[in-house]
């Protein structure tokens, strides 16, 4: 009995022992073979965009090989344009979410330089465990790929030899589809394999030789941004000197909290003015925490002053500290417009500081434009001009009222 039961254990082991290697090899080889395929659409001067190719996509190429497979539509081109479209209407992408770039995988959309890098290597990574995804759900994508395969299989196109240099696998021409304009982002692989789709072709390359990698170089100086820019400046360092020529010759001392009347900057204009600064300092700061395109008027280039290195302090997007100026000034005019007192001269000589200096700021960050980013940024002018108007308009009535202290108080 004992050498029965013996020799089952032995039967037992010896099966489990041939079994979970083989069921690890298959799992092993299902893994090795999945193969993770994502769309970006991206746009050739988009700042965002280039740095995802360069600091995600290449390097997860370079970590994957051929698992990984990218397909890069040109939203600058119609045929990508209306390629992003279709993706728009069929995965309902909102409008804040609209912009380049943004990559779907599988049934998620990520946007931006911000949510592709967090995320995307991440479910790269879980894809491959659970056996590779193929293309987005993007009506028209698949269709357009396979005719273009099946016609290189037709003509009998074969891939290049490990020998064969990248420049002789790049295709000259590609016929037109009404599908997309896609590039295929580079995988580190030496070779080229051309697949056309569209006026392009579907390419995995060797990134030194990626056109849609390469460093895009930011446009001229716009000459007539500089000037505007440069007349702004003027201005706001005329109106600062004019502010303080204001505060040094009063012919009372205005900045006393003991003063009766109050002090007060009673005007409308400056909460009017405020709204209108919160809504151009909040637009700015979506720009830079989502790292979507903004929308640049005829003048200057927004977009390399948001993605500049003086975009942030430690951190902190400057559009959010703008947000948080215009809120203060709101908060304070309110104060000295409806509470008496000590607290409403308290308040207004808090906004007076606080609009001096966010025009000093202001003209900070003009020259930072003007000499150190060579861009102008027309949201970032409209700022500039809004806290030096609210300057003024606080600094003119308390420094142009004839005021009397209160009963007991000491004499200036």
């Amino acid at each position: 009995m004992m050498v029965n039961r013996s020799l089952r254990f032995v039967f037992f082991m010896l099966i489990v022992s041939l079994f979970v290697p083989a069921v690890t090899a298959a799992q092993t080889g299902d893994e090795s073979d999945a193969v993770v395929r994502a769309v970006l659409f991206y746009g050739p001067t988009c700042p965002h965009c280039h740095k995802v190719i360069t600091e995600v996509i290449i390097p997860l190429s370079e970590e994957y090989g051929d698992q990984l497979q990218v397909l890069g539509a040109d939203t600058s081109q119609p045929a990508g344009s209306q390629l992003y479209q279709v993706a728009i209407d069929h995965f309902q992408i909102p409008p804040q979410r609209q912009g380049v770039p943004t990559l779907i995988i599988g049934e998620t959309v990520l946007v931006g330089s911000g949510e592709i890098p967090a995320q995307f290597p991440t479910l790269v990574k879980d894809q491959l465990a659970a056996g590779g995804i193929d293309w987005p759900d993007i009506p028209g994508l698949v269709q357009a790929i396979s005719a273009s395969e099946e016609s290189n299989q037709e003509e009998g196109t074969e891939e290049s030899s490990p020998e064969a240099t990248t420049e002789a696998a790049l295709p000259t021409e590609v016929e037109a589809t009404p599908q997309a304009t896609a590039t295929l982002l580079p995988t580190p692989t030496p070779t080229a394999t051309a697949v056309p789709v569209a006026d392009q072709s579907v390419l995995t390359i060797d990134k030194d030789s990626a056109p849609p990698v390469e460093e895009v170089e930011p446009p001229p100086p716009d000459p007539v941004g500089t000037a505007l820019a440069a007349m702004i400046l003027v201005g706001m360092v005329a109106a600062l000197g004019f502010a303080i020529w204001r505060v040094v010759t009063a012919p009372s001392q205005p900045f006393r909290v003991d003063r009766l009347p109050p002090l007060q900057a009673s005007s409308w204009v400056v909460p009017v003015l405020a709204v209108l600064g919160l809504g151009v300092a909040t637009y700015l700061a979506y720009v830079e925490i989502t790292h979507v395109e903004a929308v640049c008027g005829p003048v200057g280039e927004c977009n390399i002053v948001q993605t500049s290195p003086y975009a942030q302090i430690m951190g902190i997007p400057i559009a959010v500290l703008g947000m948080l100026n215009y809120i203060a000034v709101i908060f304070l005019w309110l104060i000295q417009k409806f509470v008496p007192g000590r607290l409403a001269n308290l308040s207004v000589l808090a906004l007076a500081a606080l609009t001096f200096g966010a025009t000093l700021f202001s003209i900070y960050l003009t020259c930072l434009e003007i000499f150190a980013i060579h861009a102008v940024c027309a949201w970032c002018l409209s700022s500039a001009i809004i806290s030096t108007l609210l300057m003024l308009l606080v600094v003119m009535p308390i420094t142009g009222e004839s005021l009397r202290l209160q009963p007991g108080a000491s004499s200036a």
